[in-house]
């Protein structure tokens, strides 16, 4: 029985030391994981955030005060959206500014159309854009039909300066269509608040130089829907 003895304890040795390697292998695993720090899901900040609407940086003459939402832009970019009135209204106004843009160069139909989307709309009708002239220069519109809940006709338009990186976009809708004489005062209508940038404010005053008396601050060019003489 002595060879089954040595069996028997050879067998338990060995048993033992796997079972150790075992035990040391789980305990480096273990040590292993523990220096891997845990995966933390951040979720990525906000492309645009709302910012502060007060003091107006913005204003549309002889205008009930619009309803002003502002934001920024990760790369420092901000938008104003000026809002009169509701889609629908027999009045109704959505003007959005725009300061520092670096978005890249798009057509008028779909720049008019992103900003539809963004305020729950859609362009069922187009029409040929056109240039107006406007105290800030060449300002493309055109007619568009616009759909929410219900359709209506609208007066679609959009401004860009390249060397002060400052344009807007809106559209005026209602049941008075504008002719492009409005259309044009009401755009001259846009003015400066207090709180702007120097290179703002001289692109502003530049733009006052151009005023035609047509569209000048006594003219009779406030309300949307009310005549004004054609311009020169």
């Amino acid at each position: 029985m002595r060879w089954f003895r040595m069996i028997l304890l050879s067998s338990l040795i060995v048993g033992g030391l796997v079972y150790f390697a075992q035990q040391q292998e789980a305990e480096v695993q273990v040590t292993a994981r523990r220096g891997v720090p845990s995966s933390v899901l951040v979720a990525p900040a906000p492309i645009w955030s709302p910012v502060a609407a007060t003091p107006a940086l913005y204003a549309i003459e002889k205008a009930s005060a619009p309803h002003i939402e502002a934001r920024q832009h990760t790369s420092g970019a901000r938008e104003d959206i000026l809002t009169l009135g509701r889609f629908g209204d027999a009045h109704h106004v959505r003007l959005t500014l725009i300061q520092g843009s670096t978005d890249p160069a798009r057509s008028f139909f779909v720049d008019i159309v992103r900003r539809a989307a963004q305020a729950g709309l859609a362009v069922s009708r187009n029409a040929q854009s056109r240039m107006l002239a406007t105290k800030f220069g060449s300002v493309e519109a055109a007619a568009m039909t616009l759909v929410g809940k219900i359709e209506q006709d609208c007066q679609t338009f959009r401004f860009a300066d390249a060397d002060s990186s400052f344009g807007f976009q809106g559209w005026v809708c209602g049941a008075d269509a504008l002719d492009d004489a409005q259309l044009a005062c009401f755009i001259d209508g846009i003015a400066l608040g207090n709180a702007a940038s120097p290179s703002l404010k001289a692109l502003f005053v530049r733009a006052e130089r151009n005023r035609t008396e047509a569209c000048g601050p006594s003219a009779r060019t406030a309300s949307i829907g009310v005549r004004t003489p054609p311009r020169p």
